[in-house]
């Protein structure tokens, strides 16, 4: 799982070895250094040879939608190594071919390829770990990624530890960073998705009915919700799905929370009065942005109509919850209504 970190910028100091002699000398000259002593420029780890199996992969016509890093992770299907390797591959070719990004699966136009394959044999995942055939994929990659997990690396071989590494968690541009939040974000969906089937089971057919309901009303409220999120910079994707994340993860607490009996604890005033309170709030802060002066409007800047967009997706989320309630936990609709307008009321207030 990535560290979120989302390193910008100091770039690692490691003593600088200068390369001299041809490609064979290079390659000896990385594979026999180890831990701190790993070369820092990229262009020590160009003539790293590649597999034997690289060798037997076909150059694609178009960028494939196999997406390896699905395989890698298990996401929506099975783990296997063996398959995200070898899409890995042509991943990596579609890649130096610029064969730009396919639309079915968007986030393997950068996670996939050169990535992936870092993550693979630098982990020994389904491969014996080659930590400099690791390194010249994440250089491929990007150069900066490549240094900023240097020192991690550098670390693991030192201390002849087992433990892997993501080379996501080192990515080192807004675009890359962009790419990689998305795809910790389908890790952590495919994750939290297999909860929710699991405790259907336990669920009546109306139940699980209901739940459907509720889980169709959420992800529409979390897509609404990115039109209540500010989308200026360029770190507006990884706010966004920040931002989201924090709502899917409350989402997830609450039915775990509430499988196990643990009511919302709130007084009966505010049972009675958070939906008065959300009301006001909201009504507040349309007109804060109505009022907002032109010259203080900026591209990607909350507006009156994408809080109002977003506010009525969540109204058809409350009323979801509230169905599903009276019928998995009717000992408690009252609080658990009140609870998720507290929570909406409390977003509220933090929206500029």
């Amino acid at each position: 799982m990535f560290r979120k970190r989302y390193l910008l910028g100091q770039i690692i100091t490691v003593a600088r070895v200068f390369i001299v002699g041809n490609c064979i000398l290079v390659t000896g000259a990385v594979a026999q250094t180890s831990g701190a002593e790993l070369p820092a420029e990229c262009s020590a780890y160009e003539s790293i040879p590649l597999p034997l199996e690289a060798e037997k992969i076909s150059s694609p016509k178009t960028a494939p939608a196999c997406a390896s890093y699905r395989s890698y992770q298990g996401i929506g299907r099975p783990v296997n190594y063996s398959e995200a390797r070898a899409c890995a591959w042509q991943e990596r070719l579609a890649q130096k071919a610029d064969l730009g990004q396919n639309l079915k699966e968007p986030t393997a136009w950068v996670v996939g390829g050169s990535l992936i394959l870092a993550d693979i044999y630098f982990n020994g995942s389904g491969v014996k770990r080659n930590v400099p055939l690791a390194i010249r994929f994440a250089c491929e990659f990007e150069e900066g990624t490549a240094k900023l997990a240097l020192e991690d690396i550098a670390k693991v071989r030192s201390s002849g530890s087992h433990r892997g590494i993501e080379f996501c968690d080192y990515a080192s541009t807004t675009f890359t960073m962009n790419f990689c939040s998305s795809y910790a974000s389908q890790i952590v969906d495919d994750r939290r998705n297999r909860y929710y089937s699991s405790i259907k089971s336990s669920m009546t057919p109306e139940q699980q009915s209901a739940f459907e309901e509720l889980l169709d009303a959420q992800r529409a409220y979390i897509e609404a919700h990115a039109s209540e999120v500010d989308q200026g910079g360029t770190i507006r994707t990884v706010r966004t799905l920040g931002s989201k994340n924090i709502l899917n993860d409350s989402f997830r607490t609450e039915i775990v929370h509430f499988e196990r009996k643990q009511w919302p604890t709130l007084s009966e005033n505010q049972i009675k009065l958070a939906d008065t309170w959300l009301h006001r709030e909201y009504e507040r802060k349309l007109q804060q942005l109505r009022s907002r002066p032109k010259d203080e409007t900026f591209d990607g800047a909350v507006t009156p109509d994408g809080l109002a967009n977003a506010q009525k997706s969540w109204e058809n989320y409350r009323t979801a919850w509230v169905a599903f309630a009276r019928l998995r936990y009717p000992e408690a609709v009252a609080a658990i209504g009140a609870g998720i307008s507290l929570a909406r009321y409390r977003l509220l207030k933090t929206i500029q």
